[in-house]
């Protein structure tokens, strides 16, 4: 842990103020921490906490640490306000996060798994898509099937529903160092025959993306057809989808070989009534391929 100054960012710092979680770091702070750019941090006030994506490293010393007004606004800070900075973002336990409002991480691994099960934004930032994903764990090792499952857990603060603009972590592979199962993974050298994960989108339709072939895409989606609702389309095909999951720093795609990652994408609506029945339908599908 290392304490810091807040300023705000440089006129000329337009990378740093296009997102409200970016930061820009000293380099001495930076080498405190151990992080480069595009590193992510925990910060801590004395109100709330939120993660950052060091954007810059400055080189004057004389200033902690910068980050825009909106920056500012997501843990009620002002300039000239004292924050503890660390290295690592998520607590390890979810009961001491839920009532705090900050993240948590649950990483359950097994080292003969085919199946990464990536779930970044659970908790209260896109509620159930963390249930979705140990469920399917859950479904996978009743079948025989061991598989990996990583997901954060962030939460509403007492002070109202702020966890997305606290805690939706952007691209967690390119800071995993800040997340200690991704860590592992990474020094592991790990990857695995499939990669998936499950998030909520503001469309009218359900997304099966992600960089995997179209035959396995095309058979998650028949499988979900059956749960999920008539009214909501499923669509396999990039350009008839709103988010393709199609990045390859994207973490269900980054660990799984030859990029076979798969995104579902889902109208809040599906994710909060078909919790179980979802990601049931996944691992039917799962199974025949495996």
């Amino acid at each position: 842990m290392v304490r810091a100054t807040v300023s705000k960012a440089r006129t000329d710092q337009d990378a740093v103020k296009e997102k409200r979680y970016r930061c820009s770091l000293s380099e001495k702070l930076a080498h405190q921490l151990g992080k480069s750019r595009k590193g992510h941090v925990r910060l801590e006030s004395d109100t709330l906490n939120a993660y950052y994506v060091v954007e810059e490293v400055h080189s004057d010393s004389s200033v902690d640490f910068r980050t825009s007004k909106r920056g500012r606004e997501r843990v009620g800070m002002e300039p000239g306000d004292e924050v503890q900075l660390r290295s690592t973002v998520p607590l390890e336990d979810k009961d001491e996060a839920f009532p705090r409002g900050d993240i948590a991480e649950t990483f359950w691994h097994q080292t003969a798994a085919e199946v990464f099960i990536s779930c970044p934004h659970g908790g209260d930032v896109e509620y159930n898509t963390d249930e979705m994903g140990m469920y399917l764990f859950k479904q996978l090792l009743g079948q025989g099937i061991p598989s990996t499952f990583w997901g954060l857990h962030g939460y509403y603060s007492p002070e109202g529903k702020d966890a997305t603009k606290r805690w939706h972590v952007s691209k967690p592979v390119k800071g995993y160092d800040a997340y200690p199962g991704l860590k592992q993974l990474k020094e592991e050298d790990r990857s695995f025959r499939y990669g998936i994960g499950f998030h909520i989108q503001k469309a009218d339709h359900v997304g099966v993306g992600g960089m995997a072939d179209r035959e396995i895409r095309e058979r998650i989606a028949d499988s979900i057809r059956g749960p999920v609702p008539s009214k909501y389309d499923v669509r396999t095909d990039y350009e008839e989808m709103k988010l393709t999951g199609k990045g390859t720093s994207m973490s269900m795609n980054h660990f799984a070989e030859d990029y076979q990652g798969i995104q579902i994408e889902m109208p809040r609506r599906v994710a909060h009534k078909k919790f179980h029945s979802l990601p049931e339908a996944v691992a039917d599908a799962l199974v025949k391929v495996l």
